[in-house]
This record gives C-alpha cells, structure tokens and sequence, in this order.
C-alpha cells in the first residue's frame, strides 16, 4: 500500500510540474531556463521521470502555435 501512494503523490508532482512547464513555455521562457529551474531541480523525481519532463517541455513547445522551431535552434528574430 505505501508504494500505491508513494507512486500516486508522485503522479500528482509530475501533473504539477508539467502545468508549470506549459506555463512558463507559454509566457515565453526558454527550454534552457524550464531545464534549469523547474526539471534538474526536481531532486525527488527519478532520471527517467525528470527525462520524461524535459521530453515533455521540447515537445510541447514544438507544438506551441507560435513559431517554437525557430525559437529552440536560436533563429526567432
């Protein structure tokens, strides 16, 4: 049982930590910046769940309406 709920409060940091990535991509932040402040301090998540999040940040900001192709290879004016 306390797997069960180890594994569900973490569900719930990753939940969060996404929806702050999304925020922060949105409001125009850098993958660079998310990478540092939000997904290599995450000391409680494992490697594979903080690759996870940065997968998610790239691909979510690649998805992104606005030009985010330019935006990540440096090229936005």
């Amino acid at each position: 049982m306390r797997s069960v709920v180890r594994k569900v409060a973490f569900g719930y940091q990753l939940d969060g930590l996404q929806d702050e990535i999304a925020l922060r991509l949105d409001r125009g932040e850098s993958l660079i910046e998310v990478q540092a402040e939000l997904v290599e301090t995450a000391d409680c998540l494992s490697e594979d769940e903080r690759a996870a999040l940065w997968l998610f940040a790239w691909s979510y900001r690649e998805s992104a309406p606005h030009d985010g192709g330019r935006m990540l290879a440096g090229l936005a004016p």
